[in-house]
């Protein structure tokens, strides 16, 4: 039967739950379930079984904020160079994902093929103006982490514009609704407001586009246990810094490393180096910030779990070499170091060369929460 007589049949009352027309009416369910169960289908949120993965993996994280705003060097993204960044992904056979899209696709994320998550952050309006035509040009994919209370503020992007971003396939999480510095309260408030702030984004979220995000990108890249505690509780799946490094099996879920790519960090150089740079795996616990104060004497180990690395470190605190900060012993990796005066934040960086000539990257935040921006 042709779905034209079918569907004259249907109009004149006639066999309308003809073994045909229930095929039809069901299709889309089936489709979907079948989507469903082949673990390829993307959805709003990751769930939590990539957590469990144990099979080695690595995927080059990037961090992006504005793009074309030379008003703000520091964040922002020249559109030829992202151009560039994304010509060269695509050249190089590099697969992009969304968030969920990744972690809800165990297979593609144990694969061999090359990986890259592009991140951006807190939803201003020059992503849909100058970043977005180059994904669609170049057949990327992104996700957008925004903070709510700035949505349809000069500069930012609307909520209706975020639907649209949506509707194309762009992801959006959690960037903290008033993105605050929630590192300066004190420990005993500091869960309380932080929790306030997620619940407020949800509510709002919720509201506007239809759903919760369940992936969080920490405002400044700053978090400690008690903020992580609170994400575990109301069920967030993943959750990013901004201290750089690759996302691996070894990743704390709740702080995984992104490599930035504003200001100084965008030009090809450095850009090749970061997108093929391979994990430095440690202990999950080795990945959480320290809060420190100035001139601080700060000594801490960091446990490494790749046992196929050894030889020499290379270490760097705030981009300046400081080899004789590090140690190591057995799988142990001993920092002996002064914190800098004067800086908010400081990464320390340790990068090593595998018996492949290949380049492992691991760095930590010491988090200086006197120091205001």
């Amino acid at each position: 039967m042709s779905w034209l007589r079918l569907i004259n049949k249907t109009r004149t009352g006639r066999n309308f739950w003809t073994p045909e027309w229930l095929l039809i009416a069901f299709l889309p369910f089936l489709i979907s379930c079948m989507g469903k169960a082949s673990g390829g289908s993307e959805t709003e949120n990751p769930a939590f079984g990539w957590q469990e993965v144990s099979k080695k993996y690595s995927v080059t994280c990037l961090a992006y904020h504005r793009f074309g705003d030379n008003r703000y060097p520091s964040t922002n993204t020249p559109v030829a160079a992202f151009e560039k960044h994304l010509k060269y992904l695509s050249e190089e056979s590099f697969k992009s994902y969304t968030v969920s899209g990744l972690l809800n696709d165990t297979a593609a994320l144990t694969n061999e093929r090359k990986k890259v998550l592009i991140t951006v952050d807190d939803g201003y309006a020059s992503f849909m103006e100058s970043g977005l035509p180059l994904l669609e040009k170049y057949n990327m994919k992104a996700t957008l982490f925004v903070n709510t209370e700035s949505v349809g503020w000069s500069d930012f992007l609307t909520w209706q514009e975020l639907k649209e971003l949506k509707d194309k396939g762009v992801e959006i999480g959690s960037h903290s609704h008033k993105h605050s510095y929630f590192v300066n309260l004190p420990k005993d408030k500091r869960a309380k407001a932080f929790e306030e702030d997620l619940l407020k984004a949800e509510s709002l979220f919720e509201e506007h586009l239809g759903f919760i995000p369940k992936t969080y990108v920490y405002p400044y890249g700053e978090f400690t246990q008690d903020m992580i505690d609170v994400l575990k509780k109301h069920d967030y799946v993943v959750s990013f810094a901004q201290n750089s490094g690759v996302m691996s099996d070894g990743s704390n879920p709740y702080s995984v490393s992104r490599f930035p790519v504003a200001g100084a960090h965008v030009d090809m150089d450095q850009f090749k180096s970061k997108v093929n740079m391979l994990p430095l795996r440690t202990e999950p616990g080795d990945q959480i910030p320290i809060l420190v104060k100035a001139n601080q004497s700060l000594k801490y180990s960091v446990t490494l779990t790749d046992e196929e690395i050894g030889g020499s470190f290379n270490c760097f605190i705030a981009g300046r070499s400081a080899n004789e900060s590090v140690t190591k012993q057995g799988r142990k990796l001993n920092f002996d170091l002064t914190v800098p005066p004067n800086r908010r934040r400081t990464l320390v960086t340790v990068t090593t060369r595998d018996q492949n000539g290949q380049w492992h990257w691991f760095s930590r935040l010491l988090i200086n929460p006197q120091v205001e921006e």
